[in-house]
């Protein structure tokens, strides 16, 4: 079975990496009970193994927090939550990987993307001027920083967000961290946005745990 990690990033939240190698059937299988399996129906041929490994990664983590069965549902703005149950839950996934972030205290965010060369085809539309200069259109660092702002997207969790200008990202001085800031007419607030590197792919979670 191949979950990769489950790590506790400190005593409220963990995070999970599973490598999406099983076939449909047996990641059907691998689901609690109590899930509601023709929702698979409705995603795209092509992304159902990932769509599924990352529900049964939700699920296997979920049992560090409850033994009730809490039903991962979406909400209007396609923010996944918890039905019935108080906890925060961020979800990514590729082809190749999913990962998933669970906290019983923080509002989270987490994005897994392979690198490629996509990221640099469409950089004019998410990163600014100042951005540009911090990635030098290296890929792997340009990717880290779209993977970021969608980290960051999925955290601030509602729509009509502009990329490349109410998300900001600036290097920081700590190790794989990035200093970000969500600011629209009505917010100006900073997160710190952690990152790796892993099988060809980066990774990117933030916790809101610090003071607006």
């Amino acid at each position: 079975m191949p979950l990769l990690q489950i790590k506790q990033l400190n005593p409220h939240t963990a995070l999970g990496i599973w490598q999406t190698d099983e076939p449909v059937e047996e990641l059907l299988r691998l689901l609690p009970t109590f899930v509601d399996c023709t929702q698979v129906e409705r995603v795209h041929q092509r992304r159902k193994r990932e769509w599924l490994a990352s529900r049964v990664l939700v699920y296997r983590m979920l049992e560090q927090f409850t033994t009730s069965p809490a039903v991962l549902r979406k909400n209007e703005n396609g923010k996944p939550y918890f039905e019935n149950e108080p906890f925060h839950v961020s979800i990514s996934h590729s082809p190749y990987l999913a990962a998933a972030i669970i906290s019983d205290k923080f509002e989270v965010g987490i994005d897994i993307e392979l690198l490629s060369q996509k990221a640099l085809r469409v950089a004019d539309k998410f990163l600014s001027e100042a951005e540009k200069i911090f990635t030098a259109q290296n890929e792997a660092q340009t990717c880290l920083y779209w993977s970021a702002k969608e980290t960051l997207y999925k955290l601030y969790s509602r729509k009509q967000l502009i990329f490349k200008d109410n998300l900001i990202l600036k290097p920081c001085e700590d190790q794989n961290v990035l200093d970000g800031q969500v600011f629209t007419a009505n917010l100006s607030k900073l997160y710190r946005v952690n990152f790796e590197y892993l099988q060809n792919h980066v990774l990117t979670y933030c916790l809101d745990d610090l003071q607006a």
